[in-house]
This record gives structure tokens, C-alpha cells and sequence, in this order.
């Protein structure tokens, strides 16, 4: 009935206006709480464990051999896929369990402010409160960066050199694909 739908209609906004307001507040909670450099949403990285008790990041030994050898094997010249395909040879798993290395996986463990004791808090953000869609944050939304948060497993200046050696080849790759575009005009 028409009564029926115009009480649905009226339900239905009174409940998506309060999981908005709920979103708004709990937002607004984990901002004050990152503020304060509490640590938010950690959930575990290849090289650290994570105790939820204590919120506190302690290096798991077997693990930061793995994100060492990544390091390394990079900043002797080799690629996301070449380092993957030898961790795979080498029998060891992913963040995730998994036996197939990608070189995105290995290019996320390199671009990871972690693994020199840093913590970046609010990498991504949430666009809708209904969906639960998350995007990567651009400015869009704040960020918090912790410096000396816990125990690195890789130096400021090993982690420097490797970003840099990635802006470079993200260049490079930009200029080549530039190239290409204008001579395919």
C-alpha cells in the first residue's frame, strides 16, 4: 500500500542516517585515539608479530630474514618478479600463506615505512558507511606517521636508497610510456 511504502521510506532513512552518525562517531574515535599514537587496524605484516593485549610490534626472527633478503636482492639491481620468483624457489610463503610470489607483494614489503620502525596510520579511508568501500587516501583525509614506533628490521638508509632507486625506475617507466604514446600519435 501507499502507506506501507511512505513508512519503509521514512524507516529506511531514519536507519541509514544513524549508521552515519554511528560512522561519524567511531571516525571520530580512531582519529583522537591515532592522535594520541595509538596504534589502529594493525593487521600483521611479514617480519613482525603483533600482540593484541599489549598493542605492541616485536620482530619475528624467521620472518625479517625474509624482508632483509628482499631488501637486499633490490638494492643489488633486481626486480619485484626476479625476488619473487626466488623466494619461491626457496620455499617461502607470502604475507598472506601463499606459495605464489607477486612482484606487487614483493614491491609492497619494499614501500613499507614499517620495516624501519615507523607506523603510517590512515594509508586508506572510507568512503561509505553502507558500503564499507575503502580507497587509498590522498590527502583526502588525515594521516598520522609515528617515528621510532618499534624495532626496525631494516636501516633508515637501506629503506631511503631503495625508495629511491623505485622513484627512478617509476620515472623511467612514466618517461617510456610517454614515449610511446606520442610515437604511437
Amino acid at each position: 500500500t501507499m502507506d506501507g511504502e511512505l513508512l519503509l521510506t521514512i524507516l529506511s532513512s531514519v536507519a541509514q542516517q544513524e549508521v552515519e552518525n554511528t560512522s561519524a562517531h567511531v571516525k571520530k574515535g580512531l582519529k583522537m585515539k591515532m592522535e594520541k599514537g595509538e596504534l589502529i587496524g594493525f593487521q600483521g605484516c611479514l617480519g613482525y608479530d603483533y600482540d593484541p593485549t599489549t598493542k605492541s610490534i616485536s620482530i619475528n626472527e624467521e620472518e625479517a630474514k625474509i624482508v632483509r633478503y628482499i631488501f637486499k636482492r633490490y638494492l643489488e639491481g633486481n626486480g619485484g618478479s626476479v625476488i619473487g620468483r626466488e623466494l619461491e624457489e626457496q620455499g617461502y610463503l607470502t604475507p598472506r600463506g601463499k606459495t605464489k610470489w607477486s612482484d606487487t607483494t614483493v614491491l609492497g614489503i619494499i614501500k613499507n615505512e614499517k620495516y624501519i620502525g615507523d607506523i603510517l596510520m590512515g594509508k586508506t579511508f572510507t568512503v561509505d558507511p553502507i558500503t564499507k568501500r575503502r580507497l587509498a587516501n590522498f590527502g583526502e583525509s588525515d594521516k598520522y606517521h609515528i617515528e621510532n614506533h618499534h624495532e626496525p628490521i631494516i636501516s633508515k638508509e637501506e629503506f631511503d636508497e631503495v625508495q629511491e632507486i623505485l622513484n627512478k625506475n617509476k620515472s623511467a617507466r612514466s618517461n617510456k610510456e610517454k614515449d610511446l604514446f606520442y610515437n604511437f600519435l
